[in-house]
């Protein structure tokens, strides 16, 4: 029996991006063989992290793709133990398009409830003329859109995976040291990738004057709590002089009404 959740972070958010798509190619291609009679398509449906971006295996668990009932076999389930690069996908062949249905599960210590999301599959040339051209010319059609999950007051046990440094490990790249050496993994760049943000940012993004081209960082972040303490404070300090003001009229108007009874 699964051990019950962690007691959740009260008052907390945490958002994560990811990608849901699919390509598709005109038949024959080397991608896709023997496909049945009267298909003309290939096509890959999937959920896949943003480049650059954490894994999304460290909190998705398995998606579940539901395809038109023409297919055999049309409800699909991909676990995240059986994919590459954090990339959820099946892939197919066919002649029409249609909605693909997907339902997103979440690990145990989550305490989540499976969520929905819906794909159109895309298979026909779309855009402006010079897209649709270049589509056709390289025979490689891809539509896809950024999808947004928010787990509201998570588990303490899930906060902790969602924070982690090693949802990064799958961008790290294989470096040789050497004869008789193992190899290093090392991520490429000037900044490695991490979920934590740094103290202070690079130098020119400092926050200085709370430019729009500031960095984020921990020392940004006070700065702007700082700033938004203090302007609460300005903001509550006008709201009760306001009500001190709105009192005072309704004051003055209970006695010029008490003054006009009194004359009639």
């Amino acid at each position: 029996m699964p051990a019950a959740p962690s007691k959740r972070l009260r008052g907390q958010k945490i958002a994560r991006n990811f990608i849901i798509g699919n390509s598709a190619v005109q038949l024959p291609h080397p991608l896709f063989i023997d496909p049945p009679s009267g298909h003309t398509k290939g096509w890959r449906v999937y959920v896949r992290p943003l480049p650059n971006g954490p894994d999304i295996t460290t909190w998705l668990k398995k998606v579940q793709f539901k395809l038109h009932h023409t297919y055999a076999d049309a409800s699909r389930t991909i676990e995240s133990a059986n994919v590459k690069d954090g990339c959820f996908e099946i892939q197919e062949t066919g002649y029409g398009e249609f909605g693909v249905e997907l339902r997103l599960y979440f690990p145990t210590e989550s305490g989540e409830k499976a969520q929905y999301r819906e794909h159109y599959l895309v298979l026909t040339y779309w855009g402006s003329p010079e897209q649709q051209a270049a589509q056709e010319a390289k025979n490689w059609i891809v539509s896809e859109r950024v999808e947004t999950i928010e787990f509201n007051e998570p588990t303490v046990d899930f906060a902790k995976t969602l924070a982690s440094e090693e949802q990064f490990n799958w961008l790290k790249v294989k470096k040789g040291r050497g004869k008789g050496k193992k190899p290093e993994y090392v991520f490429e760049g000037e900044i490695d990738p991490s979920a934590l943000l740094p103290e202070k940012a690079p130098e020119g993004k400092d926050g200085s004057g709370m430019g729009a081209g500031a960095a984020w960082s921990q020392r940004y972040e006070r700065q702007v709590i700082s700033q938004l303490t203090s302007s609460e404070k300005i903001l509550q300090g006008m709201i009760e002089e306001e009500q001190g003001k709105m009192e005072e009229r309704k004051r003055r108007m209970e006695e010029l009404g008490r003054a006009i009874e009194s004359k009639g």
